[in-house]
């Protein structure tokens, strides 16, 4: 039995069958959302949690499904990545998708960094649970993959 089996088993068990449990990221509605904000002047980050509501609407009470849901989010950010940089290399001058690869490798970092020292601080400082912090270092690392895609997107936009 898989994984996403089993925890819809669970959800269902909990009452809960309504609440996805295994949400995929839709890269082309996040694009399109990150264009919108643009064009209106707003921050493009708040699509993020377009993105995620799935995983946003996870019951409180079952942090593990919530974390497997913003975990399979950034395996699809990362996914778009890997996608995007392989159009990039296959359409821009090589010095291009170099400065791509090395713009978009530390903004992933700089927002990988953040999500360990988040999750250091708040075993040390808070009395939160175990499942709780590992929930809000999944969504930090979804968050951080998804704006690197974002911004990896929006300056590559111009590459055809």
């Amino acid at each position: 039995m898989t994984v996403k089996r089993v925890l819809t088993a669970t959800v269902f068990c909990l009452g809960q069958a309504t609440v996805p449990v295994l949400a995929g990221v839709d890269l082309t509605a996040a694009e399109t959302c990150m264009a919108q904000q643009i064009a209106s002047g707003q921050n493009p980050a708040l699509c993020l949690d377009t993105a995620h509501a799935d995983c946003l609407l996870s019951p409180a009470d079952a942090p593990a499904v919530a974390t497997l849901c913003f975990t399979e989010a950034r395996k699809a950010w990362d996914a778009g990545i890997a996608a995007e940089m392989a159009r990039i290399r296959d359409n821009a001058p090589e010095k291009i998708a170099a400065i791509a690869a090395i713009e978009v490798k530390y903004d992933l970092l700089t927002g990988l960094t953040q999500c360990d020292r988040m999750e250091e601080l708040a075993k040390v400082a808070s009395e939160e649970p175990a499942d709780s912090i590992q929930r809000q270092k999944a969504r930090c690392t979804a968050s951080s993959a998804g704006l690197a895609y974002l911004r990896l997107r929006y300056r590559g936009s111009d590459i055809e």
